[in-house]
């Protein structure tokens, strides 16, 4: 018997179902189902109420992580724009510079920054195949950047002019004075420039640049403008602190000068490079 019913089961609860839903519909107009069927519209519009809200808090999650990662995106775009625009600004720089100097110089890119302090390095984009051997000035429309140092077919090693070992003959633009200009160890954002007699009348705010005597560097090329006068006792030189025309973390653009005009060795006025 038990088997019998086991077996018959999904036709007893389908008849169930049927009889449910005959007795249902018969007395559908009767004040009783009208009742039921209101209560039940009522608990059924509470849930549904209660769930819209919690489909909306959902909603606005979702909307509200749409919209971080849209900022995020529109900031690194952002981000990005700013960088190339510095760049075309300092692009144009350049080109303004090279137009009005006579020196015979191979435009390059700096491609990476060895984060060494006074002890760093920079790479170029250009080698040998542009003519570039060592020692060779590297400047930007600023001003001074550095030396060649080694050379391959492709790229060059720079000694920018923060490091510790560089060194170069420069000259008071006001006084003419001359000095030797190198890399301050203990300050790796400024220049330090000696030799200068205490005599002479340095103040702060004169500029700096390049000296003839350099068999680097032509002459007149920008190097700093004076930040600080210091004197030292039972020493006749000054002890000048200078800051660099040319910011090493902000160039991107550079050029290398592979040779220049007889004349300039001789040259008393400053060149522009604005």
């Amino acid at each position: 018997m038990f088997e019998v019913f086991y077996r018959l089961r999904p036709f007893i609860l389908l008849f169930c179902l049927l009889a449910a839903s005959v007795a249902v519909m018969a007395n559908a107009n009767r004040p009783l189902m009208r009742g039921v069927r209101a209560e039940t519209l009522k608990f059924v519009g509470a849930v549904e109420y209660q769930l819209s809200w919690a489909s909306e808090i959902i909603l606005a999650l979702n909307e509200n992580q749409e919209l971080r990662s849209s900022n995020l995106r529109l900031t690194s775009e952002l981000a990005r724009l700013r960088i190339a625009a510095f760049e075309n600004e300092e692009l144009r720089g350049a080109l303004g510079w090279q137009n009005i100097n006579d020196y015979e110089a191979v435009p390059a890119r700096i491609i990476a920054r060895e984060p060494y302090g006074t002890t760093n390095y920079l790479i170029l984009d250009v080698g040998s195949e542009q003519g570039i051997t060592t020692d060779m000035a590297v400047i930007s429309h600023e001003g001074i950047i550095g030396r060649t140092v080694h050379v391959s077919s492709g790229y060059s090693e720079v000694m920018p002019y923060l490091h510790s070992q560089f060194h170069v003959p420069v000259m008071i633009d006001s006084l003419r004075s001359v000095g030797i200009i190198s890399g301050n160890e203990s300050t790796p954002d400024s220049l330090v420039l000696e030799n200068v007699v205490r005599t002479e009348n340095v103040q702060i705010g004169q500029r700096v640049i390049t000296h003839q005597a350099s068999e680097i560097f032509p002459p007149n090329i920008p190097v700093g403008t004076i930040v600080a006068v210091h004197t030292r006792p039972g020493n006749n030189f000054l002890l000048l602190k200078v800051e660099p025309a040319a910011a090493l973390h902000t160039t991107h653009f550079v050029f290398v000068i592979v040779s220049q005009p007889v004349h300039l060795s001789t040259a008393s006025e400053p060149v522009s490079v604005n």
